[in-house]
């Protein structure tokens, strides 16, 4: 095997066992301390169904960012209250308190946007009316305008759908016409061999990767990583770990970044009274794996890596 690609497995194999599950590569790296939250007028829950290791490290960066805000370790046996703002700290959370029917809007963070809508899908109407999201996955639309600044020219890149992502379709080729990337979409039908599609787009310089546990899971990633860099293409991962897996690059969301918009999403409620529509992480950063860009023989400049947005300093 070349030093490359045995540096690429070893880089895959560690960051395949690190993902644990999709889910909790969605999880974003840890930010800095943030100052005090804005007093809010309805009062703010912060719902939980699970006691994982990355779930009690984001509630207790939610709970510091918002010490007022209220904490439930089981949102499946909360009791509804009245004109209260609901964050479900991911998929399992949003289920249970939709469950619920609690009498409130509901803030969906770290759900994938599959996730969301699958999850909105089966709620009833009037419920579904008062739930929203900030998606754990980057805007596609960022991550095509990173390819670009990465390839330091408009390049073509390959997309795989699902039956459960061919919604995303129109959104990426609106994004791509913004960036000037040229699209190459394959769609991935349920009972067909993931490799034949990847051997289809062998002659694509990138392939941009979203949620979709059709196709990527914690099983699989580490052979759609090295079969991508024996094509000598590189893989646009939706999420810092699976950089940290082998993906040559992504926008990514730190915790600062998420409770940022979160306040801005409850200061809009408690202003308005309207539930703003889900929507991608407005604050981000870049992660590069300088391994696996040395091994593609690609030189990432500093305008690729500065690319982000971070939320105005708040007074402490």
């Amino acid at each position: 095997m070349p030093i490359r690609l045995r540096r690429l497995y070893k880089s895959a194999a560690r960051g395949a066992a690190a993902l644990g599950g999709i889910v909790l590569a969605l999880a974003p790296l840890c930010g800095g301390a943030a100052g005090a939250a804005a007093p809010h007028n309805h009062a703010v829950h912060i719902a939980v169904s699970d006691d994982s290791e990355s779930t009690r490290g984001i509630v207790a960066a939610l709970s510091k960012a918002m010490p007022a805000a209220q904490v439930s370790t089981d949102a499946g046996k909360r009791q509804a209250k009245s004109g209260a703002i609901y964050i479900a700290v991911g998929p399992a959370a949003l289920r249970a308190l939709l469950q619920q029917n609690v009498d409130g809007v509901i803030i969906a963070v770290y759900t994938s946007g599959l996730a969301y809508r699958g999850i909105l899908d089966a709620a009833p109407g009037p419920r579904a009316a008062a739930v929203t999201a900030i998606y754990a996955e980057p805007s596609p639309a960022l991550q095509l305008r990173l390819i670009t600044l990465l390839y330091k020219q408009a390049v073509t890149v390959a997309v795989i759908l699902s039956d459960k992502t061919s919604y995303l379709e129109p959104l990426l080729q609106r994004a791509a016409v913004q960036a000037g990337s040229t699209l190459r979409i394959e769609h991935f039908a349920a009972g067909s061999k993931l490799n034949r599609v990847l051997n289809r787009i062998a002659d694509v310089p990138t392939l941009l990767v979203m949620p979709d546990g059709a196709l990527y899971n914690p099983e699989n990633i580490r052979n759609i990583l090295m079969t991508s860099y024996r094509h000598n293409q590189s893989v646009i991962g939706f999420s810092a770990g699976l950089v940290k897996a082998g993906a040559l690059a992504s926008i990514y969301s730190d915790n600062d970044d998420i409770h940022a918009q979160i306040e801005e999403l409850i200061g809009e409620v408690d202003g308005t009274g309207k539930v703003p529509e889900p929507q991608y992480a407005k604050y981000y950063s870049v992660i590069v794996n300088d391994d696996v860009a040395e091994s593609l023989n690609l030189v990432v400049n500093e305008k690729a890596r500065r690319l982000s947005r971070k939320p105005p300093a708040r007074q402490p």
